[in-house]
């Protein structure tokens, strides 16, 4: 659509626009394959995240959100992601789990990490759009029979 410059593109800069401009945001929105219409429900525990797709309670900085085509939920990753270092204050490498996805989620080459709930964690995940390394982290027995 182009109203925002590409470098300029951030959760915090769109909400923006969208509030600047509200006699758009229902067009945009529907246009948008990649928005995402969310139910609010209930959970036991308020320090839980929510419900993934894999039907397991999100963990902030744990969980990550892949291709369901490439990727089965519950396989370990190790993400680095020397960059978000300006964004989160230190070096982000950790062991991840495969645990959601997402329409806008295509190839082996994307993924989204769940920051956590909340305005912070959304104002933390609104500004990163990174990369990063992904590591497949798969048994012993599993990579001798695939011939790596």
């Amino acid at each position: 659509m182009g109203e925002i410059p590409l470098a300029q593109v951030t959760m915090q800069s769109i909400r923006a626009w969208l509030a600047a401009h509200p006699e758009r945001v229902s067009e945009i929105l529907w246009k948008n394959r990649s928005y995402i219409f969310f139910r609010e429900t209930e959970l036991g525990d308020p320090e839980l995240g929510p419900i993934a797709a894999a039907k397991v309670q999100l963990t902030e900085g744990r969980s990550l959100a892949v291709d369901r085509l490439l990727h089965t939920f519950g396989t370990p990753f190790f993400v680095d992601a020397a960059d978000l270092v300006q964004v989160v204050g230190e070096p982000f490498r950790r062991l991840m789990i495969a645990q959601d996805t997402g329409s806008a989620i295509l190839g082996a080459a994307r993924a989204d990490l769940f920051m956590g709930t909340g305005h912070a964690a959304g104002e933390l995940a609104g500004v990163i759009k990174h990369g990063a390394t992904f590591y497949v982290l798969v048994p012993r027995s599993l990579q001798e029979h695939s011939g790596s």
